[in-house]
């Protein structure tokens, strides 16, 4: 719950700021590229690089890495509301 709230005021941060200069549209782009990229990168720490040439031990090592960790969860949690809050900026403006 710490994460989801984080990752909203990081939201309402971005928002408020590029708010105050009437650029809200610079807003959706900035935290949809902060989901976007949260998104992806929290997948590939779940998953590791799927590819016939990928190397299995550093497939291995990331997630190993990440189970033990769970910095794939943080990051995702950080990173969904930018990503639904650039989609309702997208829809309110």
């Amino acid at each position: 719950m710490k994460r989801m709230l984080l990752g909203t005021s990081i939201f309402v941060i971005l928002t408020g700021f590029f708010g105050m200069n009437n650029n809200l549209e610079i807003a959706m782009n900035v935290t949809g590229i902060v989901g976007i990229a949260g998104i992806l990168l929290g997948g590939f720490l779940k998953t590791g690089f799927i590819s016939s040439s990928a190397p299995v031990l550093g497939n291995l090592a990331v997630i190993k890495l990440d189970n033990t960790i769970n910095l794939s969860n943080t990051i995702l949690l950080l990173a969904m509301p930018n990503f639904i809050g650039a989609a309702v900026l997208y829809f309110m403006i």
